[in-house]
C-alpha cells in the first residue's frame, strides 16, 4: 500500500527525511511540465521546479491540513512561475517547448504527422491569453478539478470554468482555422 502524502509529511516531520525525497519523486515530473506549459523553456522550469520544492520544504510545518499538499506545492510552482513572468517580462517562443527530440513512433510518416499536430496545437494553445492557457493546461493536462484550479490560481471556481469554456472554444477555434479538426 503506497503511503499518503499525509502519511509522508508526518513521517518526515518526525525525522524520516526519506519520506521527503519521495514526495519529491511523486509529484517532480508533473510540476515540471506545468510549469514549462506557462513559460514554455526547459531550464527555466527546472530551476523554478527546484525552488518550488525547495520552499515547500521551508515551510512544511506551516501546512494546516497535509491532505493538500498537491495543491499548495502547485499554488507554489505557479506563483514562482507568475513572479518568473513579471521579471522576465519577455515571453519565450513556444519553439523551444517543441525541441524535445521526441517521436511517438518509429514510422516517419505518422512521427511527421504527430509532430505537426503537437506543433499546430501549441500555437493555438500559446495564442490564448495566460489565464486561459494556465487553466486549460492545469485541466486538461495534469487532471485537477475546477476547485483545485480555482485554490491554485486563487480565482473564483466559477471564473476556472468560465475560462476554461472561453479557452476551448478559442482552441477549437484556433485549430479549425489552420486545418487541424478538433
Amino acid at each position: 500500500m503506497a503511503l499518503t502524502d499525509h502519511d509522508l509529511i508526518t513521517a518526515y516531520l518526525n525525522g524520516d527525511d526519506r519520506s521527503f525525497e519521495i514526495l519529491v519523486d511523486r509529484y517532480q515530473h508533473s510540476l515540471y511540465y506545468t510549469v514549462r506549459s506557462i513559460i514554455f523553456d526547459g531550464e527555466e522550469a527546472k530551476e523554478i521546479t527546484q525552488r518550488a520544492f525547495v520552499r515547500a520544504f521551508n515551510n512544511l510545518k506551516r501546512l494546516k491540513n497535509k491532505k493538500n499538499f498537491r495543491s499548495w506545492l502547485f499554488r507554489i510552482a505557479i506563483n514562482l512561475t507568475r513572479d518568473h513572468i513579471r521579471k522576465r517580462k519577455t515571453h519565450h517562443s513556444i519553439k523551444s517547448w517543441m525541441t524535445n527530440g521526441n517521436n511517438p513512433t518509429d514510422m516517419p510518416e505518422q512521427a511527421m504527422l504527430a509532430s505537426e499536430i503537437k506543433h499546430y496545437i501549441k500555437l493555438a494553445l500559446d495564442s490564448l491569453p495566460p489565464r486561459q492557457r494556465q487553466v486549460v493546461t492545469l485541466r486538461l493536462l495534469k487532471g485537477f478539478s475546477f476547485k483545485e484550479i480555482a485554490n491554485l490560481l486563487e480565482i473564483k471556481e466559477e471564473s476556472a470554468r468560465s475560462s476554461f469554456h472561453f479557452g476551448i472554444k478559442r482552441l477549437k477555434k484556433q485549430l479549425s482555422e489552420m486545418g487541424i479538426v478538433p
